[in-house]
């Protein structure tokens, strides 16, 4: 009798690297401004991790309570040491989503499943000017993108932020300016500060490129701005949606990340 194969042949399908799960546990918590909380993951199953450049994110499956499925949630990398086993990742302290209030409770020993990692910052060799800015969801990812940026490069940074005490300390071998921009009480998304600022910014030559994440609203009035009234070429803007309020798992179909 002739057997059919076609559907189950015996060997299992192969995962892509970035959809696999690995397991990581916590190695230590660290407070960096009031609503900024680091924690830093390990595990043996990182040692062979493919994160090589600077604000690549992973997905999160972190224990919920109220449900035996774990929650999930995109965060960036804000460090990788391979040698050591261990990914740093900085969580905005908000004071509601499962993810958040994980991160406010961690200790070191508690058990996470990671997957990734995914996209990441390209600086294109001929660019000579960086105007880069977010609100603090994207915080750790500016982080990064600044820490590896290159001698010679000009940056204007501006950043919004909950509070004065928010602001951070970040280090870059390029020639950045950083403009903090705290809402002083003021809800997330409620404020324009941050969009009048990069719309405002000065643009120092045709070398320039943009890089640019919060709230929905926000990115697409700065998208607009630089495609439409600055006709900036559309590979020069890297601009993404981290958040959309009314929404737990927001995923911007326009987004560049």
């Amino acid at each position: 009798m002739k057997q059919n194969h076609s559907q189950s042949s015996g060997a299992e399908r192969l995962i892509p690297a970035e959809r696999r799960l690995r397991v990581a546990e916590v190695r230590k918590t660290t407070p960096i401004t009031p609503h900024m909380q680091r924690i830093t993951l390990a595990s043996t199953a990182l040692m062979d991790f493919p994160a090589r450049r600077p604000a690549q994110w992973v997905k999160l499956f972190v224990p919920t309570p109220e449900s035996e499925k774990p929650n999930g949630r995109a965060y960036t990398i804000r460090h990788f040491r391979e040698e050591l086993c261990e990914m740093d990742i900085d969580f905005v302290l908000h004071g509601d989503g499962p993810c958040s209030n994980w991160a406010e409770a961690a200790r070191p020993g508690d058990v996470v499943q990671i997957a990734g990692p995914r996209s990441g910052f390209r600086l294109d060799p001929e660019v000579t000017h960086l105007l880069i800015g977010g609100d603090e969801t994207a915080l750790p990812a500016i982080g990064a993108i600044l820490e590896a940026l290159p001698a010679g490069l000009g940056v204007n940074a501006f950043i919004e932020i909950p509070e004065d005490g928010d602001a951070q300390i970040i280090h870059s071998q390029a020639d950045v300016e950083i403009t903090w921009l705290p809402r002083s009480g003021w809800d997330a998304g409620t404020v324009t500060d941050l969009a009048a600022a990069m719309m405002m910014a000065d643009m120092p030559d045709k070398t320039c490129e943009v890089w640019f994440g919060a709230a929905a609203t926000v990115v697409r009035t700065v998208r607009h701005h630089f495609q439409v009234n600055r006709a900036m070429p559309r590979h020069r803007l890297t601009m993404s949606g981290y958040w959309k309020k009314g929404e737990t798992d927001f995923r911007d179909a326009e987004g560049d990340q």
